[in-house]
């Protein structure tokens, strides 16, 4: 048999060949087709930020054909977060879950979305056998009240609350897909609807046929990973929570959801003692034997159950839950100070990205002097939001480094730009003193600074940048003088700067800094290194 395919230039011949072969090449050449831009061009990576996502930071990679294909797709998640949102939200009193809760005890029609999330609480309330239960939301409502008058609870008012929370809450009718409501005790979807939705985002949004190849979506420390992309995600310090602390285990993940659980953003602060928002709803009262949970599973759903159960229930009944379950894996920071993971954990773990910087400044000194390795800069900060009226907004490009006396950039600590095509680097002009020193920048600025975490959800435009005191190299800075920049810039907005000289010595200091319109607060906390967890 002969085939003859034909080019712009001459003609192939391919004699002799079995058909199926001739069928396979045809075939592999279609899906070149499909899965290559038709510009010829490989998929790269874009990266949105925004504030004010569900009360929380989100973060977006779109592995993208082109920048209009990554815009697309960040429309499509933020609009299938805003549409769940009006479901979900426990603090919208016009959200369907919170008509619901007013609404009379009786089986009421409701969305499929609703009826889904009700459905995997219950599932997840009898497997956990009552370690994630969403009528905790009770325990918190008076937790809140109690913290305000700066008291604990007393034992009539845990018992008034427990009483409520062993009722019933809801019944669900499968065959009409109807909920109706059993109790007055209050309910959050909080501990599981975040992973719905950002599960559902991601999905609505990968299209290879508009472009959108990849996804990878982070809403306040839970995020999920789909389609063509491997990302990398660090585990928070739950002893150290901030932008720049080292990670715990840094993990790399496809087509997974990461949730963590704990007490590092939000609690009680009582009497001066902080206390847990995750309850054991068996016991009612605030969890402290584990610090933080971070499960890798299947589902977003699955990984936000989970983490708010592996902080309830004791390590080993976690680690045999997550046994029992199909691709779930964990790994728990206890109260004792011991970070336990699952036995295949191992299989996502790659080291922690600062690992090779501590390596090598091992045994290395500071080039001259002594210096304040024992001491740590804390800088904290909120970004402004340029809508008076509230609602979502687009972070600003942000860098924070610091420089020694002679303007070496001595540190980098954080650099947030857009990233689109072939990195941040067009944007870094807009940073105005960053850019300035470019020559200086090159040996930093291509390398990889931040990478998502997974974390506690905390609260919208506040962060926390730690500095140990020592270079990008890993090693430690002499005892002098030093200037920390913190840079702001925003698209169609304004530049700002803040400078200031810092000593670094055997000194405490604390002090508020005046904010900008980019950045509405600053402060600085340099303090000894915390020896204790």
């Amino acid at each position: 048999m002969r085939w003859r395919v034909r080019s712009s230039s001459e003609d192939y011949r391919i004699s002799n060949m079995p058909r199926y072969h001739v069928l396979m090449a045809f075939a592999l050449g279609a899906l070149c087709l499909v899965a290559w831009p038709p510009d010829g061009r490989a998929a790269e990576n874009y990266a949105f930020f925004h504030e004010n996502v569900m009360g929380t930071s989100l973060e977006l990679k779109v592995r993208a054909d082109s920048a209009d294909a990554a815009r697309w797709a960040e429309a499509r998640v933020l609009g299938d977060i805003d549409r769940l949102s009006a479901v979900f939200s426990g603090y919208d009193a016009a959200s369907e879950l919170s008509r619901w809760q007013g609404g009379p005890k009786r089986p009421a029609k409701v969305s499929p979305e609703l009826f889904e999330v009700l459905g995997a609480s219950d599932h997840w309330r009898n497997v956990s056998r009552g370690a994630f239960d969403p009528r905790v939301e009770a325990l918190s409502q008076l937790w809140s009240r109690c913290a305000q008058e700066d008291r604990l609870p007393g034992n009539e008012e845990l018992l008034r609350v427990k009483s409520l929370m062993e009722q019933d809450a809801w019944r669900l009718g499968p065959e009409v897909q109807t909920a109706e409501r059993l109790s007055d005790c209050p309910v959050s979807l909080n501990g599981i609807a975040k992973g719905y939705i950002v599960e559902h985002a991601c999905k609505v949004a990968l299209d290879a046929a508009r472009g959108v190849r990849g996804l990878m979506l982070n809403v306040g420390g839970d995020l999920h990973v789909a389609g063509d992309l491997v990302q990398k995600v660090g585990v928070v310090n739950p002893w150290a929570d901030s932008e720049t602390s080292d990670p715990v285990s840094s993990i790399q993940v496809r087509d997974r959801s990461v949730s963590t659980s704990g007490r590092s953003q939000r609690g009680f602060s009582i009497g001066g003692r902080w206390y847990s928002h995750v309850f054991d709803p068996r016991t009612a009262t605030p969890v402290e034997r584990t610090v933080s949970a971070t499960v890798i599973a299947p589902t977003g759903v699955m990984a936000d159950a989970l983490a708010k159960i592996f902080s309830v229930l004791p390590v080993d009944e976690s680690l045999s839950l997550a046994r029992s379950l199909p691709d779930v894996e964990c790994l728990i920071a206890t109260g004792d100070g011991r970070v336990v993971r699952s036995p295949r954990w191992d299989r996502y773990e790659s080291r922690p990205l600062l690992a090779l910087a501590d390596e090598k400044a091992a045994g290395a000194a500071p080039a001259n002097g002594g210096s304040a390795e024992g001491y740590e800069l804390v800088i904290s900060f909120e970004i402004n939001q340029p809508d008076a009226q509230g609602g979502r907004y687009r972070r600003p490009y942000v860098a924070i480094w610091v420089e020694d006396k002679d303007g070496f950039p001595v540190r980098n600590l954080t650099l947030w730009v857009s990233q689109g095509g072939p990195g941040p680097f067009q944007w870094l002009p807009d940073l105005k003193r960053w850019y300035r020193s470019d020559q200086v920048r090159k040996l930093v600025d291509k390398r990889e600074m931040v990478f998502t975490i997974s974390r506690p959800t905390r609260p919208a435009g506040k962060y926390t940048v730690t500095w140990d005191g020592k270079d990008d190299n890993g090693k430690p800075v002499a005892s002098g003088d030093y200037t920390l920049y913190i840079e702001a810039a925003r698209e169609h907005g304004t530049y700002q700067s803040i400078r200031r000289p810092i000593a670094l010595a055997e000194k405490p200091f604390a002090e508020e800094l005046k904010g900008n319109v980019e950045i509405k607060s600053a402060a600085l906390e340099y303090r000894r290194k915390s020896q204790t967890k």
